[in-house]
């Protein structure tokens, strides 16, 4: 009982910390928020951040995580190529409103990550976990059927992805479903075209 008390007070400071780290973020930016702004900020000691984290970019990283753009598809086995195109277009479709609504944090969250490399290298562990995951989604969803293998399949659909992401910051009347949806049936197309030859 005592051990669950005490994780249940170290989940409140933790959801304290990130929330008040969020405000101080989006307010001043991600450098200008000091730890010790932190603490204050959220009205605990110094010391409570180092108890639940390593480190500054630990816990600037557990802030941003609840505001990562995560595409998650709905990809059924054996699903036609149009299908499938479909699926992946409207993973993104569902993403644009927050990337527009959040562009300004993510593109201090990129800068800020190539200057901390600890969160560099944080990010990329977490993108090879994703781009694992993924490939084996990938396998089942398009079995035989591609032409190149699933890891470059990964990297191709996340190039596409964030680009249009990208985009839709910047101009989002031109994000529409259709374009979208144009763009990966393309890529399934190629990506397929070649029956079950593969590419190492």
């Amino acid at each position: 009982m005592v051990k669950a008390e005490l994780s249940r007070t170290r989940q409140r400071t933790r959801t304290r910390l990130i929330e008040s780290t969020l405000a101080l973020m989006e307010t001043r930016g991600f450098a200008a928020a000091t730890l010790d702004d932190i603490a204050a900020y959220s009205g605990v000691t110094k010391g409570a951040i180092y108890s639940n984290y390593r480190s500054k970019g630990e816990l600037l990283w557990d802030a941003a995580r609840g505001k990562q753009l995560n595409l998650r598809p709905q990809l059924r086995p054996e699903a036609s190529t149009d299908e499938l195109a479909a699926a992946l277009a409207h993973a993104v479709m569902a993403l644009i409103p927050q990337a527009v609504r959040e562009a300004e944090f993510h593109r201090e969250l990129a800068a800020y990550v190539r200057t901390d490399p600890e969160l560099q290298a944080r990010e990329a562990a977490e993108q090879t976990a994703l781009f694992d995951s993924w490939a084996d989604q990938l396998e089942v969803a398009f079995g035989n059927r591609l032409a190149i293998t699933a890891r470059q399949m990964v990297l191709a659909v996340q190039a596409i992805s964030r680009g249009f992401l990208a985009q839709a910051a910047v101009s989002p009347e031109e994000i529409t479903e259709a374009v979208v949806t144009a763009a990966f049936k393309a890529l399934v197309g190629g990506a397929t075209g070649s029956g079950s030859s593969r590419q190492s």
